[in-house]
C-alpha cells in the first residue's frame, strides 16, 4: 500500500511530504450494461492520484434513464489519500459496492468497500487488509497513517475485530478476510451472478449507525482494548473480603514478586515483565522469537517468571479475595505532583482503539523507586509517567484505568522507552503495557510500537502541554 499524508496527519505530525509519483496505470471506470434499464460501473486497477475525479466523471456520464446497480471493484490498493477521497465520494453518493467473482479488493481498496452502505462480495472474491507503509517499509509516520485509516473504518461501522486485522498485519503481508469476517462487517457474500446479487434490496442492518460491537473475546481483546483483558481473573471481591486470609496471601505473593522483579536487570527483566503481562491469558505470547528462536536473557527471564507465576495464575482464577490482594500492591503518585509534559493520543490492541493520556513527571532525583522499578546502572535520567487509558468515540466500551510507567523520554525529540511499574487504577482483568517509539519533530509528537503485549500494536501521541496531575 503506497501512502500519502492526509491533511489530518499533516496537522498531527506537523510535517509535509510530497506525494509519491503516480504509476502509469490508473483505475479504469467502465459502464457495463446489464439490461435496458440497469448498469454496473466497473472500477479496475490500482488507486492513484486523480481517481476520485475520474469516478465523478464516470458517474456523471451514466444515463439518467438507467439505474446504477453497483460500483464493482477489482483493485490491489494504492494511495491512501486518493483512497480516502474515493471513499468519501462513495459515502456521499451512498453507492453500493460489489467485489465480483475472480476479483480482489486489497489494502486501501478495503476503505472503499467499508464506505459503502451496501457491501457485497462473491464467494470466490478476495478481500485483504494490512497496515500502511512507506515504500514497503513500516515507519513512524506510516504507523500514524494506519491509525487514521482505522479510525475512518470504525466510523464506517467496521467491527473492531476487522480493524484489528488491518492494524496488526505488517507491510509485505496481507490478511485475507474469511467469509465469517465479511459477514461480521455486513458484506453480503453471494454465489451466482453479480447482477442478481446487486438487485437484492438493501436491509436496514447493512449500515450500522455506529461502530459494530465486537464479539466478546475468549480472553483479552483489546484495540483496541486497552491493556489486555485477562479472562482468568475472578470478579472483584466485596469489601469485607480484603480482611480475610485470601487477600493477605495475594498481597504477600505480590510483594514477593515485586521484590524479585526489582532485583532484575536488562533483557532478563524485560522477559520477566513480559511474562507478567501475559499471566493468565488462554494463549499467552511466546517467550521465544520468530520461528522459535531463543532470545537469550529475555527468553530465560520470561521462562523463569512463568514458572514463578504459574501458581499465582491458578489462584487468581478461583479466589476473588486473593486477586484483590494481588492487585492491591499499588503505589500511587501523590495528588498535586507536577507534570512536566502531557501527551494525548491513541493505541491499538487488536480489536479496538483506546484513548491514551501520558503525563510525564519531572526526574525523581533521589526518591526511592517503587517496588518493581529498576534503578539505572548508569547516570541516565530515569523518568516516570502516568499512563491513563479509556474510551474513544469509536470504541465506547473501553474501560478507564491508569498505571505508572518508567524509563527514558527525550522531550526534545528522540527516543521514548517506557515499561509498566505499578497500577493506579486497574479495570478487572486488564493487563498493563509499555511504549517504544520516537519523535522526529522536536518532541511534539511520538509514535511507535506497544511493548509488553502480544496483542497491542502501535501508538501515536501529540503533546498538549504541561499541567498538574489530578486524580
Amino acid at each position: 500500500m503506497r501512502w500519502s499524508l492526509t491533511p489530518r496527519l499533516v496537522c498531527l505530525l506537523g510535517l509535509t511530504l510530497a506525494l509519491p509519483a503516480a504509476p502509469a496505470r490508473a483505475m479504469q471506470f467502465e459502464q457495463v450494461q446489464i439490461s435496458s434499464t440497469e448498469v454496473i460501473l466497473g472500477g479496475r486497477g490500482p488507486v492513484v492520484k486523480g481517481d476520485a475525479a475520474r469516478l465523478e466523471q464516470a458517474l456523471a456520464a451514466l444515463p439518467q434513464t438507467k439505474r446504477l446497480l453497483a460500483l464493482a471493484l477489482d483493485s490491489p490498493g494504492g494511495l491512501v489519500t486518493e483512497g480516502e477521497l474515493l471513499a468519501g465520494l462513495i459515502r456521499t453518493r451512498k453507492l453500493p459496492v460489489v467485489i465480483p467473482s475472480n476479483s480482489q479488493c486489497v489494502s486501501v481498496c478495503f476503505l472503499l468497500l467499508a464506505a459503502s452502505p451496501h457491501r457485497m462480495a462473491a464467494s470466490d472474491a478476495l478481500v485483504g487488509v494490512h497496515s500502511a507503509n512507506e515504500n514497503q517499509k513500516e515507519t513512524d509516520i506510516s504507523l500514524a497513517v494506519t491509525t487514521l485509516m482505522a479510525r475512518d473504518a470504525a466510523k464506517d461501522g467496521i467491527p473492531a475485530a476487522i480493524i484489528g486485522k488491518m492494524v496488526e498485519t505488517t507491510p509485505g503481508r496481507v490478511e485475507w478476510l474469511t467469509p465469517a469476517d465479511l459477514t461480521l462487517m455486513n458484506v453480503a457474500v453471494y454465489d451466482g451472478d453479480t447482477p442478481t446479487a446487486t438487485r437484492q434490496p438493501v436491509t436496514a442492518s447493512i449500515r450500522p449507525s455506529g461502530p459494530a460491537p465486537s464479539p466478546a473475546p475468549p480472553s483479552p481483546a483489546p484495540l483496541p482494548q486497552a491493556p489486555l483483558p485477562q479472562a482468568s481473573v475472578s470478579p472483584a471481591p466485596p469489601p469485607q473480603a480484603s480482611a480475610g486470609p485470601g487477600f493477605t496471601a495475594g498481597r504477600d505473593d505480590r510483594r514477593a514478586w515485586d521484590t524479585w522483579l526489582a532485583g532484575l536487570r536488562g533483557p532478563y527483566r524485560d522477559g520477566a515483565v513480559f511474562a507478567q503481562a501475559q499471566n493468565g491469558l488462554p494463549r499467552p505470547g511466546s517467550c521465544y522469537g520468530p520461528n522459535g528462536a531463543n532470545r537469550g536473557d529475555f527468553t530465560l527471564g520470561c521462562e523463569v517468571a512463568r514458572q514463578r507465576l504459574a501458581p499465582v495464575a491458578t489462584r487468581l482464577a478461583v479466589n476473588a479475595a486473593y486477586a484483590a490482594g494481588w492487585n492491591s500492591a499499588s503505589q500511587p503518585i501523590p495528588a498535586g505532583t507536577s507534570t512536566e509534559a502531557e501527551y494525548q493520543g491513541a493505541y491499538f490492541c487488536g480489536r479496538q482503539m483506546a484513548h491514551l493520556t501520558l503525563k510525564v513527571l519531572p526526574p525523581a532525583g533521589k526518591i526511592l523507586p517503587p517496588a518493581g522499578q529498576v534503578v539505572p546502572q548508569s547516570g541516565e535520567a530515569r523518568r516516570r509517567a502516568t499512563f491513563s487509558f479509556g474510551p474513544e468515540p469509536t470504541s465506547p466500551d473501553v474501560p478507564r484505568g491508569a498505571f505508572i510507567v518508567e524509563g527514558s523520554i527525550d522531550l526534545q525529540g528522540g527516543a521514548m522507552t517506557l515499561t509498566p511499574v505499578t497500577w493506579l487504577s486497574q479495570p478487572q482483568g486488564y493487563h498493563w503495557l509499555g511504549l517504544s517509539g520516537r519523535s522526529d519533530d522536536g518532541g511534539t509528537t511520538f509514535s511507535g510500537h506497544v511493548t509488553d503485549s502480544s496483542t497491542c500494536t502501535i501508538f501515536t501521541l501529540k503533546r498538549v502541554g504541561a499541567a498538574t496531575a489530578t486524580r
